[in-house]
């Protein structure tokens, strides 16, 4: 039995993707990891992004030849991988007749969506789910497949969907991502080459955010779930797919440490961890603490993770400090208590926020600016709840960065069933599968979050330019005809940029750049994490 497995990616971590790979490979199947990095979809050339063909004709004649001696073929994806996946899957399916599994957070919440497209869909954790699936195909047993907890299937025009898994609870039963660089090949300039040491490092070296830092970054996960249930975020999917079960699991430190001692050894030139878990910060202090002396004894590298209000404690951001904490990013998400409620983040007010910057603040001497995250351009804000989030930025402890993301009613979410039933969602594929988080609505309140995303911006001014008087000038019928003339010109300069042969040369130079280590462009984390999917 042989499977490829195949990640659209500009991110060539795959957490979830070589966590399978290891999976099948530690149970005796061969596996192929293919990385076709599809800078479209993560917004890098519009004109790229509206066409469904993402890939080259000769891309795919190289795809196709790697896949031809598999059994089955394996597509990871997000919604805005939808295009790129589509065209791998009819490609595989047309031309080899290779039967095709779909995996990750799209597939998980719309799997009779993607049943058109791959002959198996996986939902939510999939290493054992995918380790049954090659097992009954490698016998022959195509057609009995219910026993697999959380396939969805065809079954000749029939479309089947499998009783729901449980939860592995013992993460340390699988083995650390596959990182091995055995059959495993990587998209490079129009090319698919086996991937080496050397093309290693520069992927890594331009992930999103070893790029903010300069360094050549690994990105990891020691464990899985979150303990909020964000409407905006996958999590709450997932929480209520897998109700009545433990969803925040955590692998053992000896694991991790374990993972990142390989690593380190394999590749010398990795001088910098990047830990993706939803909410580091929510592990018991006493695991923590543990934590943090190995990492500081037998790794010692900066690392880089995520934090939530009200889950970060002096001593246990202290420790992490000392154990080599280099940047937190945290949720701030909205300074509004009533979008805040309709975030289901009102254990996270404003109160929390501000403890926990404060306690970030104090260790600035010792790390980078911490960077806040921050969500605009939702429907159901008045300008009141523009004011407040902006409110909440001038009384944030500086040094920060802010990191903003026009909101996306991602299919799945408790946000989007709710915009769905309030007629907000219209055109899916316009305004979600092919809209990106930083494609923003021209608003004077965006203009002010978008001046203080550095943090140097001051604080006085800005509440000066909030001031409930300033505002209603800023934004009165006087102002629109200054404002009018501003948008055109705005207008105008975008459309230049965004002229055929100017993007597929910024696509290019974008590109060639990053794996050269010439840009330090700043590209925020956008989308919740997915990882644990495959």
């Amino acid at each position: 039995m042989k499977v490829s497995l195949i990640s659209p990616y500009p991110d060539i971590t795959n957490y979830g993707l070589r966590s399978i790979s290891a999976h099948l490979r530690a149970n005796g199947i061969q596996t192929q990891v293919i990385c076709m990095p599809d800078f479209a979809g993560d917004g890098e050339s519009v004109h790229v992004r509206m066409s469904e063909d993402r890939y080259s004709p000769e891309v795919i004649d190289q795809m196709l030849a790697l896949c031809a001696g598999s059994d089955l073929v394996g597509v990871t994806l997000m919604t805005h991988y939808f295009d790129s996946s589509k065209q791998i899957t009819r490609a595989v399916k047309e031309r080899l007749g290779i039967p095709v599994v779909w995996g990750g957070f799209h597939p998980s919440v719309r799997p009779d969506e993607c049943a058109r497209w791959a002959d198996y869909v996986a939902i939510g954790d999939a290493e054992d789910l995918m380790l049954d699936l090659c097992t009954k195909l490698a016998n022959g047993d195509s057609q009995n497949l219910h026993g697999i907890k959380s396939l969805v299937w065809r079954k000749g025009s029939e479309v089947v969907r499998n009783q729901p898994g449980s939860l592995e609870q013992e993460l340390d039963r699988y083995p650390a991502p596959d990182f091995s660089r055995e059959d495993h090949h990587i998209l490079f300039e129009g090319q698919l080459m086996p991937v080496t040491k050397d093309l290693l490092r520069r992927y890594l070296h331009n992930g999103t955010v070893s790029r903010m830092f300069g360094k050549t970054g690994y990105q990891t996960m020691t464990g899985r779930g979150c303990p909020h249930a964000c409407t905006y975020c996958g999590n709450s999917f997932y929480r209520d797919l897998y109700k009545r079960q433990r969803y925040v699991r955590y692998r053992s430190t000896p694991h991790v440490i374990g993972e990142l001692e390989t690593i380190k050894r394999e590749y010398p030139f990795i001088n910098f961890i990047w830990f993706s878990d939803d909410s580091f910060f929510g592990r018991p202090l006493p695991d923590l603490l543990d934590f943090a002396a190995q990492y500081k004894a037998k790794i010692g590298d900066p690392f880089y993770l995520l934090g939530s209000p009200g889950t970060i404690t002096d001593e246990k951001y202290s420790a992490l400090v000392d154990a080599g904490l280099h940047c937190i990013q945290m949720g701030v998400e909205h300074g509004s208590k009533r979008i805040q409620k309709m975030f289901k983040r009102s254990t996270m007010g404003n109160d929390k926020i501000l403890k926990s910057a404060e306690v970030i603040t104090r260790y600035t001497d010792r790390t980078a600016p911490p960077q806040y995250d921050l969500i605009y351009d939702l429907a159901y804000e008045t300008i009141e709840d523009k004011l407040d989030t902006l409110r909440l930025v001038s009384e944030l402890p500086k040094p920060y960065r802010l990191q903003v993301f026009s909101v996306i009613y991602y299919p799945g979410t408790s946000l989007h069933t709710l915009a769905s039933r309030d007629g907000l969602v219209n055109d899916e594929k316009a305004e979600i599968y092919d809209r990106m988080f930083f494609e923003r609505h021209d608003s004077y309140t965006n203009t002010l979050l978008f001046l203080a995303r550095s943090g140097r911006f001051p604080h006085s001014l800005l509440k000066v330019l909030i001031d409930r008087r300033v505002v209603d000038v800023m934004t009165s019928d006087y102002m629109a005809p200054a404002g009018k003339v501003a948008k055109a010109a705005i207008h105008q300069l975008r459309q230049a940029l965004r002229s055929p042969a100017v993007e597929r040369a910024k696509a290019l130079g974008t590109y060639r750049a990053r794996l050269t280590g010439m840009t330090g462009a700043d590209a925020g984390a956008a989308a919740p994490s997915a990882a644990q999917s495959f």
